[in-house]
């Protein structure tokens, strides 16, 4: 047994056209919104009037579309339709925006919508309208780019649309399996304004992860962070213990911060982790002597014994607690 004659070939469908369009087709939209129908009526609904309501005008058996359907096209079109393999009301609504067709199906009862939104010029050749299929010595396929071009816009509707409003649809020569096609309407959209091409994107490395806080309330200042973000540590009070004001992750911010390019010095004397990588760090002095460096510190001064990486002199920037000098108070 052969199988059966697709039901969606472009043939068919345009010949289905010229059989339901009562009068000429005004504008490309018209062209659209027929097709919609011709496919509709192709996989076994029937027809039950105009608008986007549940009613059911007729017995199903009237296939052509009344005088005034395209009576407010191309601004919008609306279909309904009944299918003998469900109990539900289903309506396909077009409209016309821009230089856009978008196309809306619902099934009414179950409330789950379908949108295809194409470009006409994509498909359609908007000089050859408007057409009238009663006295044109053309063909209507002349209206659409190509056969192949038709072919694609039904495929993007029964994929879009009808696989979505009426699944597991069952029709000698209907193919209800994922076709091969592009089942999105985006690729005949152009691309988003916020999608951002990867050269637009920052040359900075994201930060590295931070383990959460909670997991050691008592650990040292935040090493994890990225160096541009100042003030961090501020915001968790708790998370980072006893720490020296400057000693990184807050607000202090000086020439030597990391944001900067510069380099924190060595900590003398702390334990490892508590001075983190890039941190404005004021030293604390007087240190031992270092003999590494033949008791010379960095900042090229000597004391007694020589000092050690740092010169101990104070810094003015922070001023020492009450009664600092003296240690017999």
């Amino acid at each position: 047994m052969s199988e059966s004659k697709p039901v969606l070939d472009p043939a068919s469908i345009l010949h289905t056209i010229s059989q339901i369009t009562p009068k000429k087709l005004e504008s490309a939209y018209d062209a659209l919104a027929a097709t919609t129908h011709a496919i509709m009526l192709s996989v076994g609904c029937k027809f039950a009037g105009l608008g986007d309501d549940a009613r059911q005008e007729g017995d199903g058996t009237i296939r052509v579309l009344p005088e005034v359907w395209n009576s407010q096209g191309p601004s919008c079109y609306a279909f309904r339709y009944s299918h003998p393999q469900s109990s539900m009301t289903f309506v396909i609504k077009s409209l016309k925006l821009g230089n856009r067709f978008i196309i809306h199906g619902i099934a009414i009862e179950d409330n789950k919508t379908a949108t295809l939104d194409i470009d006409v010029s994509h498909f359609t050749s908007t000089s050859f309208f408007p057409y009238n299929p009663q006295d044109s010595k053309e063909p209507l396929v002349h209206g659409f780019i190509s056969t192949s071009q038709f072919q694609e816009f039904i495929n993007l509707f029964k994929i879009n649309i009808l696989q979505r409003i009426i699944p597991g649809l069952q029709k000698p020569g209907y193919d209800d399996s994922a076709s091969s096609v592009t089942t999105s309407s985006t690729a005949t959209q152009p691309p988003s304004s916020n999608q951002q091409s990867p050269s637009s994107s920052s040359s900075r490395p994201p930060p590295s992860a931070r383990p959460p806080i909670f997991d050691d309330p008592l650990s040292a200042d935040d090493t994890y962070l990225d160096r541009f973000n100042v003030g961090r540590s501020d915001l968790e009070p708790m998370g980072g213990g006893l720490r020296m004001p400057g000693s990184g992750g807050g607000m202090f911010v000086g020439p030597n911060h990391p944001m900067f390019g510069h380099q924190s010095p060595d900590s003398v004397g702390l334990p490892q982790g508590a001075v983190p990588p890039g941190a404005r760090f004021d030293p604390i002095g007087p240190v031992m002597p270092d003999a590494r460096r033949g008791g010379r510190g960095r900042g090229g001064g000597r004391g007694r014994g020589g000092l050690g990486r740092f010169s101990g002199e104070p810094d003015n920037d922070e001023l020492p607690p009450p009664n600092f000098d003296n240690y017999f108070m």
